[in-house]
């Protein structure tokens, strides 16, 4: 049961990635990538991004991808 968790905190952490990195390459938002990643990624990052953005750096991949190991990480230690 950990391994499928730990699998889809994995494969959304590299969602947050790519959406982190593209928000770089793609400054106005209009990469069918970037469009693509939105809809999974932005209900989760919209709420925590005007209190983690400085000097015009979203952070909020950043904070959502921690935040998700320690619960991978807390649901690996109440599992096993």
């Amino acid at each position: 049961m950990m391994g499928i968790i730990a699998t889809v905190i994995q494969a959304y952490q590299f969602v947050l990635f790519i959406r982190f990195v593209m928000q770089w390459i793609d400054k106005d938002g209009t990469n069918s990538i970037n469009n693509a990643l939105k809809p999974v990624t932005e209900p989760v990052l919209a709420p925590i991004r005007d209190k983690v953005t400085f000097n015009n750096i979203d952070l909020s991949p950043l904070v959502v991808s921690v935040i998700l190991s320690i619960i991978a990480w807390l649901l690996a230690s109440v599992l096993q």
